[in-house]
């Protein structure tokens, strides 16, 4: 069983309350909580009785992750072919077909061309593509089986390391593979890298390009729950592959097809602001040997396909991200329930999460947590000039991390005072609507409706931060449920 939630007063995280309170981490900003439940907020300090403040197993799913208009998203469906499954492969491509979703077939196997008639009959129907890589079948002879193949994404995967160089050689536009927040699974520690997709530099790929080139572009294994794969550090848990979700996360076939619907209309409301692309993988043979997987796959393609997101493959994918891969990009994600509870590290083992805000541009990666005012973690993409299989990119050490020790509200603008060890590129969020505060500006990245992340430059020593915000009038907000 997993350990109790901390249960001293006015620490932990919250769901609920009853006829509201304002609550806080930081002691600096403030959120003011409903009555009833509530998107979980994770706090110091409370200005009401802690008997006001409720955990509830199951919380409610916020209204920002709820799709709501249409969205920017992308979604890809890609299956690596390594081990052979001819039926496996019938079976994903009646589920994609079903829901008229186009795939792109990752050939690892030579074998997989006795199927050749196969990818061309899915190539005429559904508009489906196949691919292949480094390690994967040579061009020349993908070309011989399939003369409409043209080298657009490299399979690179996980378990070796990546060559985007040789990739470039070959005529690849990038790499599909990044598995996002691992920590050695598979001999593959990525922790650090951008998720979904990104303007990769050629000489550091789990790094944006500084200069925002971008020619080649990184793709993560398949999309995760950014909130429960960060804080129970179980990516390969907790994601779109339907294996992660029945055989290790502990979901029955009906809540796992449930979770990937909420899973994608997650990405999907994020997508209203925001586009990026959101990837789906699942092997041939998985799909083979796993007969519920159907069920699961079926369902996250037709939530893709409901929540109206842009059909893509391999073939046509770039030239969308290129319009906007080096963008920043603030996502809100929600704490979705179900299966196996995983005592959090970064909540003293708490199981009830708070939501979480992952920020990122060319110079920076940060993680938020619903409540907290600065990052819980933070990437400097300068420290990794170049990147190395298996070996997760820098974090920010706590020697290094800027202490916040003030923010004000005055004159329709908000300031933050910093003291900074060293310069530094950083940044904080606000867990209020931004459109009601009216915050605007190149600096300013919202995050749906959920919060806002804002950027800005530390000098060494003390620092004080502005912003405009017409619509602050102190620094207590209403928390964005």
């Amino acid at each position: 069983m997993p350990p109790p939630e901390p249960s001293i007063a006015g620490v932990g995280v919250f769901d609920g309350s009853v006829g509201g309170c304002t609550v806080s981490y930081d002691g600096l900003i403030w959120y003011d909580v409903p009555s009833g439940p509530f998107s979980p907020i994770d706090i110091r300090s409370s200005r009401c009785s802690v008997a006001n403040l409720e955990r509830n197993a199951n919380a409610i799913i916020p209204k920002w992750a709820i799709p709501n208009g249409s969205t920017k998203a992308i979604f890809v469906a890609t299956s690596l072919q390594q081990a052979y499954s001819v039926s496996g492969m019938q079976k994903l491509e009646a589920d994609a077909s079903s829901a008229r979703v186009p795939m792109t077939w990752m050939i690892g196997n030579s074998a997989y061309f006795a199927n050749a008639s196969l990818y061309n009959q899915y190539h005429a129907q559904n508009g489906d593509d196949v691919e292949t890589g480094e390690l994967g079948p040579p061009i020349a002879q993908m070309q011989s089986y399939f003369p409409w193949y043209v080298p657009h994404v490299s399979v690179d995967g996980a378990g070796h390391e990546r060559s985007p160089s040789t990739d470039v050689a070959a005529g690849f536009q990038g790499f599909w593979g990044i598995t996002w927040d691992s920590r050695g699974i598979d001999g593959t520690d990525d922790e650090g890298a951008p998720w979904g997709e990104y303007c990769a530099d050629v000489t550091s790929y789990k790094r944006p390009d500084p200069n925002g080139d971008c020619s080649f572009i990184a793709y993560e294994w398949t999309a995760r729950d950014l909130t429960r794969a960060y804080l129970s550090g179980l990516d390969y848990w907790f994601s779109t592959d339907p294996d992660d979700i029945l055989i290790r996360a502990g979901f029955d076939p009906a809540s796992g097809a449930q979770y990937e619907r909420e899973i994608i209309d997650a990405y999907a409301a994020a997508g209203e602001n925001t586009p990026f692309v959101v990837m789906s993988q699942q092997e041939s043979a998985d799909e083979g040997n796993y007969p519920s997987d159907d069920q699961l796959m079926t369902a996250l393609y037709q939530e893709a396909v409901k929540d109206g997101m842009k059909l893509d493959t391999f073939a046509s994918v770039n030239a969308d991200a290129k319009t906007f891969g080096a963008q920043p990009r603030a996502v809100a994600f929600p704490y979705l329930t179900g299966g196996n509870l995983v005592p959090s590290p970064e909540l003293n083992g708490g199981t009830l999460y708070p939501a979480t805000i992952d920020y990122h541009d060319n110079n920076v990666g940060m993680t938020f947590l619903a409540g907290h005012t600065t990052p819980t973690r933070v990437f400097e993409y300068a420290a990794d000039p170049q990147s190395f299989y298996d070996v997760p990119l820098a974090q920010l050490s706590a020697a290094q991390t800027p202490t916040l020790s003030g923010v004000a509200v005055a004159n329709g603008s908000i300031t933050f005072a910093f003291s900074a060890p060293a310069a530094i590129y950083y940044g904080v969020a606000i867990w209020a609507d931004p459109s009601v505060l009216g915050i605007t500006g190149a600096a300013v990245t919202p995050a749906g409706s959920a919060g806002v992340v804002l950027t800005f430059q530390l000098q060494e020593g003390v620092n004080d931060i502005s912003f405009p915000c017409p619509g602050c009038t102190g620094t207590t907000f209403a928390y964005s449920t």
